[in-house]
């Protein structure tokens, strides 16, 4: 008897493996402490114990993660990990950041021992180049006035770093430890889970007691603070230097959209042809995080309140107030010949509505007699 396979032939491809999402919630953790297990460079941890059993008891490194570990939420409920690097001898913040960027991928970071403003602000504004967010805490209230520290963090539109006030020079750092365990704590797969920072409580932390002037000034900065209000311990969100969840959640926003551009054009076994079928497929890989952000919450259908528009303008403001995005691409046939050669796609152009977020509330009260 013959073998089968002399008529039919069945062969098994597996699609090529694509990118895992971002872990937006790695929060880094730059240290000068001197470990107590062999570390050379660098540890990943998910809770406060095995940093306990590494760094000892008396450390900074543990006492911050116990302070991030101790939020609830916090980082690991969004898929994070707690890293400590070790600083290099004499390397500053920025220096250190930008040695181990590559080496493991973390949306936040910030540092357990003294650094000047000097140092902060270079730190700050590598930060901004490269869109990693930094966690910055001052007790002294000379660094919310011109030119203190948390002022020229707002000055400078350093908008990826979030400035801190809390009064105490002996729980400041932390406060800013459980700020940012807290804070990014977002898990973007979820429904309805995007968050701001406005009104959260900080398990472990006593409200910071301040005046009104320096509620004031704080806010004339946008460094985020942590006081009572009618009792309640709260955090209390300005937006001077941006908000908050503005910025962690248009972070996660454009690395999602990397790697599922990415993983579109990797994990097809054969070609993506440059037509608008090829086209298609790759709106639809963006639309996808798109129709996420509005899943979660980040993204949601409004009214668009600007000029600004492209692609065709009835369509654009349909899209927006119909789904909180649009999403649109030059036409192939108006690609130049030196595009096609080169195998680019047509630029792809995306507009979404943020979802925006309710911080205080006015209310009038007519009363007739």
């Amino acid at each position: 008897m013959l073998n089968i396979s002399n008529i039919i032939t069945i062969s098994v491809s597996t699609p090529p493996a694509g990118l895992a999402p971002y872990s937006i919630n790695n929060l880094a953790c730059f240290t000068k402490d001197t470990p107590i297990a062999s570390i050379t460079d660098y540890a990943v941890y998910t809770n406060s114990t095995d940093v306990l059993t590494d760094w000892g008891s008396s450390s900074e490194v543990y006492k911050a993660a116990v302070a991030v570990f101790a939020q609830s939420p916090n980082i690991k409920t969004g898929g994070g990990k707690f890293v400590v690097f070790i600083n290099g001898p004499s390397e500053d913040l920025a220096d250190a950041i930008a040695r181990v960027k590559d080496t493991i991928y973390f949306g936040g970071c910030s540092y357990t021992y003294s650094a000047d403003a000097e140092e902060v602000l270079a730190a700050a504004t590598y930060c901004q180049s490269i869109s990693k967010l930094l966690f910055v805490v001052s007790y002294d209230s000379d660094d919310l006035e011109e030119d203190g520290l948390l002022y020229d963090i707002q000055d400078q539109t350093l908008t990826k770093t979030r400035g801190l006030y809390y009064s105490s020079s002996t729980d400041s750092e932390s406060m800013k430890w459980a700020y940012a365990g807290r804070g990014m704590s977002t898990n973007f797969s979820g429904s309805n889970t995007a968050q701001t920072m406005n009104l959260k409580q900080l398990s472990g932390i006593s409200s910071d007691d301040i005046s009104q002037t320096v509620y004031g000034k704080a806010e004339a900065v946008g460094s985020d603070i942590y006081v009572s209000i009618a009792g309640r311990s709260s955090v209390i969100s300005f937006g001077a230097n941006s908000f908050f969840d503005d910025e962690y959640n248009m972070n996660w926003f454009i690395g999602a959209l990397e790697v599922a551009g990415f993983n579109y054009l990797a994990t097809t076994s054969t070609k993506i042809p440059q037509t608008e079928e090829g086209m298609n497929g790759l709106k639809g890989a963006y639309r996808a995080v798109c129709q996420r952000a509005v899943s979660n919450r980040f993204v949601a259908p409004g009214t668009w309140n600007s000029g600004d528009t492209f692609g065709d303008p009835e369509d654009f403001v349909r899209n927006i107030a119909d789904f909180g995005f649009y999403i649109y691409s030059s036409p192939i046939a108006e690609q130049s010949q030196a595009e096609r050669e080169a195998r680019e796609s047509p630029l792809v152009q995306i507009a979404i509505k943020f979802a925006g977020a309710i911080h205080t509330t006015e209310a009038i009260i007519n009363i007739n007699k």
